[in-house]
């Protein structure tokens, strides 16, 4: 089978978790090709260099706002450009590559008529406190996601969930859960950093809060710290002894990074905790400003007692660190199935 998968580039989330799907189609023996944009195409390639991946219209979204509504509102023109544009690229492809299924990681126009068209997503739910945003972003979901043959939800089915109220309240019958996925794996690995900072979203914010770590890691040069920059730009500036920096790992370098590490700080997106369920680590949250997501996201675990969590603007760490250390962080269990299992079902069209 020929089976394009196009992941958004929004980020690295939406591309990191694409990874295992993409590992299995190609353990299936299936011709895959695949398509993104921006740094996401590098990282792509430092993963598979052996797929071809093609270029698509990148959304070119933007945080500069703190509110939403706002970066949404001034970015909404581009967001609907883009999506018809990249839905002409995809059918292009599609034909030239007789492409059997095609697998969007949150591409919205990548569903094609007459080919199979699955999309990967879990932010089905824009919980802002804003009603007439949320009527409004409940018709959008609507219109774009049932144009879609299925939807997996990376999530766990049941109340043991991690995305709560974001994909477990929309309904629809062709809506799946394909477990809690990680590129990562837990490898027993002795300690060699006491702090990994993990970098990633979209900029300003990306620099913005680089900065603001960066400023405060001089009260902490009895530790050993690794920073991991999230993009592929070359680092030209000085730097603590105790410090060391990666600028866009791959999965195998930065699985090997947080296993190796006592603690994380990093961002409250989807992808970040499912690796943190994975690896059953320690983390400070910060939410990217601007993106309810993971706001909520980041709130609803401080509530559950499993990390501390911590806004942009009022980062203090001597005193956000001992008090995230307080916190339980997940207790991995062993999913009833495997990612494999669970996809190979879904391909052959059985019911849950």
């Amino acid at each position: 089978m020929n089976v394009l998968i196009a992941p958004q580039h929004w980020g690295l989330g939406h591309i990191t978790r694409s990874i295992p799907v993409i590992r299995y189609f190609i353990d299936r023996g299936d011709k895959v090709t695949l398509a993104c944009s921006g740094s996401g195409i590098e990282l792509l390639n430092k993963e598979f260099p052996q797929i071809e991946c093609l270029s698509l219209i990148d959304y070119g979204v933007k945080y500069p706002s703190k509110n939403m509504v706002a970066n949404m509102a001034l970015y909404l023109f581009n967001i609907h450009r883009a999506i018809i544009v990249e839905h002409f690229q995809i059918k292009k492809i599609c034909k030239e590559k007789q492409i059997d299924l095609v697998v969007s990681d949150a591409r919205l126009g990548a569903t094609q008529i007459g080919i199979k068209s699955i999309i990967i997503t879990h932010h089905l739910h824009f919980p802002i406190g804003n009603k007439l945003f949320e009527f409004v972003s409940a018709l959008w979901v609507d219109f774009f996601y049932k144009r879609f043959d299925e939807m997996w939800v990376p999530d766990l089915d049941g109340e043991n969930n991690l995305a709560g109220d974001l994909a477990h309240q929309y309904k629809w019958s062709k809506k799946y859960y394909i477990g809690a996925i990680s590129r990562f794996e837990k490898l027993n690995l002795p300690k060699q950093y006491d702090i990994a900072i993990i970098l990633s979203g979209p900029e300003p914010q990306r620099s913005y809060l680089e900065s603001i770590l960066l400023n405060q890691l001089s009260k902490w040069q009895d530790k050993k710290i690794i920073l991991v920059r999230g993009i592929n730009q070359v680092w030209d500036k000085e730097k603590l002894s105790n410090l060391d920096i990666i600028t866009l790992a791959n999965s195998k370098q930065l699985n090997e990074v947080i296993c190796a590490s006592d603690f994380i700080i990093c961002r409250s997106g989807y992808t970040s905790l499912l690796d943190l369920y994975k690896l059953e680590k320690k983390a400070l949250l910060i939410p990217t400003p601007g993106q309810p997501e993971q706001i909520y996201l980041a709130e609803e675990l401080m509530k559950k007692k499993l990390f501390y969590t911590v806004q942009q603007d009022n980062i203090d760490l001597e005193k956000d660190i001992p008090l995230a250390l307080q916190y339980s962080a997940y207790q991995h269990q062993s999913e009833k199935e495997t990612l494999k299992q669970i996809l190979d079902r879904r391909l052959a069209n059985k019911t849950q």
